[in-house]
Order: C-alpha cells, then structure tokens, then sequence
C-alpha cells in the first residue's frame, strides 16, 4: 500500500503542444470587382509523455504519443458588382496536409483467464504518415430584391483526398428581410461537407494489439473493428430576428432557432490514459437548439445578456468502434443518446461602465452540466462563475494610440466546479473550472 501511494503522488505525465499560423494576402479593388488572394500556413506539434512505470502500474498501458500537422493552401476571393441588384460572389480554395502519428505503447499481456495481468511488458509501435488534400469552391449570389429584402443563394463544391475520398455539392440559401426600422428577419438553409481532422482521423493498426494466436494484452479493445473516420454531411435550418427596442434608447434584443440533421455526426474524445483526441462518427445526428441574446448601450454603460437552450442527440457508432466497449455500443445502436457535449442550458451576461478614463466590468457565466455516466445517460451538476475587472487608457504614445492596462479577477468567488468527472463517452480525465485566479495585462495599439 506504501508503494502503491508513494507512486500515485509522483506519477509524471506531462503534454507539450506547439501551434504556429501564418497569413499573407494580396487584395484589389478595380471597378466592380473586389479580389482577396491568400496563402496560408499552420504547423502543429503534440507529444505526450507518459510515467512509463507509473502507467503501466494504474493504468496497465503507458503511450507515449506524438503527432504532427503542417498544412499549406492557397484561397482566393472574388466579389463582382453586377449592377445595382446583384453581387456575385466566387472563389476557391486548395490545401495539402501532411501527417505523421506515432503512437509507441508498452503494455502488459493478460493471464489465460483474463482477470489479471502477467508481469512481463513488451512494447509496440504503430506510425502512420499521409499526405492529405482538400479542394472547394463556390459561387454564390446577393441579390437585393428591394431595399429592405435581400436574397443570397449559391453552391459549394468539396473534394477531400485524406484516409477516405469523398466529396459533396452543396446548395446554400438565406432570406433577409427589413419590414420595419429596427426590426430584421432572417431564414435560411445549408447543406454543409465537413471532413474530419486528419491527424484525428488517422487510423490504428489493430493488428499490433491483437496478433492472431497470441493471449489479449492490456491494450486489446472489446471490439475488434475500426471502420475508417468519414466526413459529415448535414442539412442545417435556421430563423431568427433581431429588434431594437425603441422606448428604451441602445436595447436591442435578438432569437435564433435552428435545427441540424446529420449523416456520419463527427465527434471526437479522450479515450485513454494519454490527454490526445480519436475521432468517431456516429451514423446519424440531430441538433436543435434557441438561442435568446440582448445588448443595451447608454453613454459609457453596456450591458449583454445570453441563453441558449440546446439538445443533441445522435446513434450509432459508424467508424473507430474500438473505442467503445461492446455494452455500451450495443446500447447507442439501439438508443439515440446525448453526445458529450450537449450541455442543455448556456448563459451569459456582464456589464461596463466607464467612469473617469477607467472601465470596470462584471461577467458571469452559467452551464447546466455535461454529460456523464454510461453511454452519457446522466449529467453534471450546474456551475455558475463570476469574474471581475477593471482597464484604464494612458496616452503615453499619441492620444490616438492608447496604452491600456488592466486587471482581472476569474472566478472571483472561488467557486469548485467540475466541467467533466472522467466518466462519459471519450471522457477519461475529470476537468475543473479555473480557481480564483488574478492577472494583469499590457497592451499597446499601434
């Protein structure tokens, strides 16, 4: 038991991740036409690294995990007035992915009956590197049928060359409509492609952890079958209205509904001991949810306050079902349950006031509880946190170019919350939110 504690305290796992993003773009305007050429780079690094004792004594299999991203691609925009009525809008884009997961695990086999482990670890690794690429293009139409109702309806093409080659055209409308000063309408509907991240999305060698003949290990999943991640194709719906309120000068209040049907609903989660996500669809998904929002501005006060109501709900596991165990995928093929992130009730609201060059300010924000338990049939408890802070202006450059200094309090009531507890789907670490926290910043606008 000494042993056992003297471990757990000094267990030593740690993460390093590196995200570097570049842009450079050339833009026009001639006449009717506006032009935006970009290209632009990202490059992602991620290594885990595991307690290789530590691991392997709590968790039975210690991964040290390394992946790596660097994309390139090229976009380019253009908008052509056509006359008064019409604005025509088309462009393309093309990017390359290039990959590599590795994945290097030490793993313990399993004794003939399967109920313990045999002290005689080996290890495996499994590397996969693929060059991915993903072409779209669209051209799309404003047409302003009078001044207070404007129509835009275009299409969208999508090619994805990744683990899996798919593509999709997809047809984009949407209804905006002025009836009144202060008062818009909008409506509209999409049929969007969504292909998965690729470094997510990149397959696993079952074969390593599962060799014919020999006994299971540590690491042999319950289901045998890893179907390739696919691309999301969904129909999206959605209305709202926005209304400023004239007895009371700067309120303006809006509501948002929408619905979303899914085909392959991608999804993603933390499936093992090591903090790195794997990506899985589920054969079929539907979202809804309404979104209430209100700002109000009087001189040097403002005010914002958000809620929104949302449920989602999907079937089925259609790819990476290794992941899951067999009694918990038997229960979503049958059942449509929560995915991990359906959190029923979002709020939000804070206030400013600028008093004598200084701005002081409150926010909150409150969440009814992510999902947890078997197949994600239970939830957590809601949290509400409340945060503080104050910024003022110096002229120390030009008066057009102000100096700003500001101090913050998180969670300026200490409040304990658990924004996840370790159970769930995808779900193996318990999160919390941030304690009491006080920072200060510097800014400096050129």
């Amino acid at each position: 038991m000494r042993r056992v504690g003297f471990r757990l305290v000094r267990l030593n796992e740690h993460q390093n991740e590196f995200n570097q993003f570049n842009v450079v773009s050339y833009q026009t305007s001639s006449g009717e036409f506006d032009t935006q050429t970009a290209y632009f780079n990202r490059y992602s690094q991620l290594h885990f690294y595991p307690d290789p004792i530590g691991d392997l004594v709590f968790n039975g299999v210690s991964s040290d995990v390394y992946r790596q991203s660097v994309v390139n691609g090229i976009q380019q925009d253009t908008a052509w007035r056509v006359g008064y009525a019409h604005t025509l809008r088309f462009g393309f884009s093309v990017s390359a992915e290039r990959t590599l997961v590795n994945n290097a695990t030490t793993v313990l086999p399993l004794d003939p009956s399967g109920a313990g482990t045999i002290d005689a670890p080996f290890s495996v690794f499994d590397s996969n590197a693929k060059t991915g690429w993903l072409v779209g293009s669209y051209v799309q139409d404003e047409w302003k049928i009078t001044n207070n109702l404007t129509l835009n309806a275009g299409l969208r093409f999508d090619q994805m060359y990744q683990f899996v080659d798919a593509n999709q055209l997809s047809p984009r409308v949407s209804l905006t409509w002025k009836p009144f000063d202060g008062t818009t309408f909008h409506a509209g509907y999409a049929r969007n492609f969504t292909p998965p991240s690729q470094v997510i999305a990149s397959p696993v060698n079952l074969a390593l952890v599962t060799p014919p003949g020999a006994p299971a290990n540590t690491q042999t999943p319950e289901v045998g079958l890893n179907s390739p991640v696919l691309p999301e194709r969904s129909h999206v719906f959605d209305v709202g209205v926005v209304q400023k309120i004239y007895p009371i000068p700067g309120l303006e209040v809006g509501a948002d509904a929408y619905y979303k049907k899914a085909r392959d609903l991608l999804d993603d989660g933390q499936f093992g001991a090591a903090y790195v996500l794997s990506g899985f669809n589920y054969d079929r998904g539907e979202n809804v949810g309404v979104e209430l929002k209100s700002t109000y501005k009087n001189g040097d006060f403002s005010a914002y306050a958000n809620l929104a109501w949302a449920k989602q709900i999907a079937t089925n596991v259609a790819s990476n079902q290794y992941l899951f165990g067999q009694d918990e995928l038997g229960y979503i093929s049958t059942h449509y349950i929560y995915t991990d992130h359906a959190q029923m009730l979002s709020a939000s609201a804070g206030a400013s006031y600028l008093w004598q060059g200084t701005r002081y300010s409150v926010s909150m924000i409150y969440g009814s509880g992510l999902r947890s338990g078997f197949a994600n049939t239970d939830h957590l408890p809601g949290y509400t946190q409340v945060n503080f802070g104050l910024s003022h202006d110096f002229n120390i450059v030009a008066p057009n170019k102000p100096t700003t200094l500001r101090f913050d309090v998180v969670n300026a009531f200490d409040t304990i919350y658990q924004i996840r507890d370790g159970s769930g789907i995808g779900v193996f670490a318990p999160q919390y939110g941030p304690r009491r926290g006080f920072y200060v910043g510097l800014s400096q606008r050129f």
